[in-house]
């Protein structure tokens, strides 16, 4: 069939079984019955497969025989920590990445388009980010990507302003993968974007549909 050959190409092809299938074509053929999700794949969920992730996604929705209702019985984990989480947050439709809400402590002048380089706060890993809003002093900001995506490209990293350490505050995206919870309530979650998959822990402040907003971020997890 044309559709499994496809989603087994975009695959990891790794066959190592981390998603309880032997084979990477049997995880597949599971995929097409609905009786596993892509989540279930931790290699999927690693940064440079986000391509591969989107196109099956898209392809796994328009599939008659897709159920997201088997969405919400997937186990969640982080694959650094090891941590158990309560959902993935994606990108708000349209959108390249979830938003983040930065406190930069550095004093400089920002404006919307610009682009930063920053490390936030307990992450080790540098992030490379638009900013699309300021208000009362935050940035709202898009990733871009992390330093390997723009390494090499001496033009393109000069554009990027070095603010310094940023601590996140809010992010912002859409759930998937898990239950969509209720307002007031601690949640761990695994941004999309994450290039660790770690998953961060925050306050959920604000639903509308699948919409959430969560402030408090934390990298701990207890």
């Amino acid at each position: 069939m044309e559709i499994l050959r496809r989603v087994v190409d975009l695959l990891p092809g790794y066959n190592c079984g981390a998603c309880n299938y032997p084979k990477c074509d049997i995880f597949a053929e599971e995929l097409l019955k609905g009786n596993t999700s892509l989540e279930n794949c931790p290699i999927l969920l690693r940064e440079d497969f986000s391509g591969n992730l989107k196109e099956l996604r898209d392809i796994l929705r328009k599939y008659k025989n897709y159920n997201n209702k088997n969405n919400n019985n997937i186990k969640i984990v982080g694959i650094i920590d090891g941590y158990r989480g309560d959902f993935i947050l994606d990108p708000l439709p349209g959108e390249p990445s979830c938003r983040e809400t930065l406190l930069i402590p550095k004093r400089v002048e920002l404006e919307v388009g610009d682009l930063i380089h920053y490390r936030p706060l307990g992450c080790p890993i540098p992030h490379f980010a638009k900013v699309i809003q300021e208000k009362d002093g935050l940035y709202v900001v898009h990733i871009q990507g992390p330093c390997h995506r723009i390494r090499g490209d001496e033009d393109l990293l000069k554009r990027y302003k070095n603010v310094g350490i940023a601590i996140v505050l809010a992010f912002e995206g859409t759930v998937v993968a898990g239950k969509i919870p209720e307002v007031g309530r601690t949640v761990k979650f695994i941004p999309n974007h994450c290039m660790m998959q770690k998953v961060h822990s925050g306050v959920v402040v604000e639903v509308e549909g699948k919409r959430v907003y969560i402030e408090g971020i934390d990298l701990k997890v207890f």
